[in-house]
C-alpha cells in the first residue's frame, strides 16, 4: 500500500507540475502553459509516458561578439549570412516561426523556442511581438547560445565570470524581446567544461541537445530517456561527469530520446528528403515509447530550424503529416503528452521527491 500510494503521488504530482501553471509555485513564472493532456494521468501506472516535444533553435545570422568578451573578439565577425539585420530575411522566417507555431497548436503542443542575438536585437527594436506572442499562447522561450558567435574564437579559454556575463547579456536583451522574466533553459556552449558553472551563474537550470558543434555529431551515452543532474560538463572528448548523475547537480539534462545514431545533423542529409527524414524520426519516437518505463520520467524530442521542412505542396506538410499520423494517436493512447523542456524538468524535480536519493540513470 505504501508503495502504491507513492505511485499515485508520483503521477499527481507529475501531471500538476507539467501542466498546470499554477501549481509550480515561483518557478513557474518562467515557464509557460501546456495543453491539458487528453488521457487520464493516473494511466501511466500502467502505461509508461513519454513526455514529448519539439525545440526550435533561432540561429545567430548576422552575429557579432560582444564587448564583454574582450576588444579584440569584439571584432571579429561571425561570418554568417545572411543577417536577421537584412529585414526581407528576418520577416520571411519569423513568418516561418508563426505557421510552425500554429500547426504544433493544432495539435495540442507547444515549443521550446530558443532565441539569441542578432534576432531579439531585431525583434526588440523593431518592436515586433513575435516572441511575445509565443510566450501568451503558451510556448516556452529559451535561450539558444552559438558559443563562438558570442564569445568569438576559442570560446573555451575563457574563465566561466565571461561566460556568465556573456550569457547574462544575451539573457537581458531575449527578455526584452519577449518580455518573460525568467528564462530557464539553453542549448549550446557544449565543449566548454566548465559550462555548467557559468550557466548557473546566469540564471539557467535546464540543458540539453548536446553535439559537437565542430563535428555536428552527438554522443550516444548521452542519449537515452530520463533527465538526470550531470557532475559537470565536457571538453567533448571526456564525458564521464556529464553522463554521471549527481543528486546535488544543479542543473537537469534532458536527452533526446533514444535513436538508433547519434549524428542526427548527417542523418537529414543522407536521407535526401524531408519525408524520409522525418521516417527517422518517427520510428525513433516508436522505439522510445516501447522502452519507456513505468514509475521514470521518460522524456523525447527533436529540434528544428525556421525555415526548414518546407519541401512539398503546403509549407510544413511534413511536420503536420507526423503528428497527424505518430504524434496525435500516441497522445490519444495515453502514451505521448506534450511538454515544454522546463515542464519536463520539472517532471523529473517531482520524480526526485518522490524517489529520494533514487538514481534516474541505469
Amino acid at each position: 500500500m505504501k508503495h502504491l500510494t507513492s505511485f499515485l503521488l508520483f503521477f499527481v504530482i507529475l501531471f500538476t507540475s507539467c501542466f498546470s501553471t499554477a501549481a509550480v509555485g515561483a518557478e513557474a513564472a518562467a515557464s509557460v502553459a501546456a495543453p491539458q493532456p487528453s488521457a487520464d494521468p493516473l494511466v501511466a501506472q500502467t502505461v509508461p509516458v513519454i513526455l514529448f516535444g519539439i525545440g526550435m533553435h533561432i540561429e545567430p545570422f548576422g552575429a557579432q561578439a560582444s564587448s564583454l568578451a574582450g576588444a579584440v573578439l569584439q571584432a571579429e565577425k561571425n561570418g554568417r549570412k545572411p543577417s536577421y539585420f537584412t529585414r526581407e530575411f528576418y520577416n520571411h522566417h519569423v513568418q516561418d516561426i508563426r505557421l510552425v507555431a500554429g500547426i504544433i497548436e493544432r495539435h495540442g503542443g507547444r515549443m521550446t523556442v530558443g532565441a539569441q542575438t542578432p534576432f531579439t536585437q531585431v525583434t526588440s527594436q523593431g518592436k515586433n511581438t513575435i516572441l511575445s506572442d509565443l510566450s501568451r499562447q503558451g510556448h516556452e522561450i529559451a535561450l539558444h547560445f552559438h558559443e563562438d558567435a558570442h564569445l568569438g574564437q576559442n570560446p573555451e579559454k575563457l574563465p566561466p565570470d565571461t561566460w556568465c556575463a556573456v550569457m547574462k547579456e544575451e539573457i537581458e536583451i531575449l527578455r526584452q524581446a519577449s518580455g518573460v522574466d525568467r528564462i530557464r533553459y539553453w542549448s549550446g556552449g557544449n565543449l566548454y567544461p566548465r559550462l555548467f558553472d557559468a550557466a548557473q551563474c546566469a540564471g539557467l537550470d535546464v540543458n540539453s541537445d548536446w553535439k559537437n558543434p565542430r563535428t555536428q555529431s552527438g554522443q550516444k551515452m548521452l542519449t537515452g530517456l530520463q533527465p538526470w543532474r550531470p557532475a559537470g560538463g565536457t571538453d567533448g572528448v571526456d564525458f564521464s561527469r556529464i553522463s554521471t548523475h549527481d543528486p546535488l547537480g544543479k542543473i537537469i539534462f534532458l536527452p533526446e530520446g533514444i535513436y538508433a545514431r547519434a549524428d542526427y545533423a548527417h542523418v537529414r542529409r543522407e536521407q535526401g528528403s524531408d519525408a524520409a527524414y522525418f521516417e527517422f524520426l518517427k520510428q525513433s519516437l516508436l522505439a522510445s515509447v516501447a522502452a519507456a518505463q513505468p514509475g521514470k520520467v521518460n522524456v523525447f524530442h527533436f529540434n528544428i530550424h525556421p525555415g526548414e521542412f518546407r519541401s512539398g505542396s503546403v509549407p510544413f506538410e511534413v511536420i503536420e503529416r507526423f503528428l497527424a499520423e505518430v504524434v496525435d494517436p500516441l497522445a490519444a493512447s495515453g502514451k505521448l503528452r506534450w511538454a515544454t523542456f522546463s515542464e519536463m524538468a520539472d517532471a523529473y524535480r517531482a520524480w526526485e521527491l518522490v524517489n529520494p536519493g533514487a538514481s534516474p540513470l541505469p
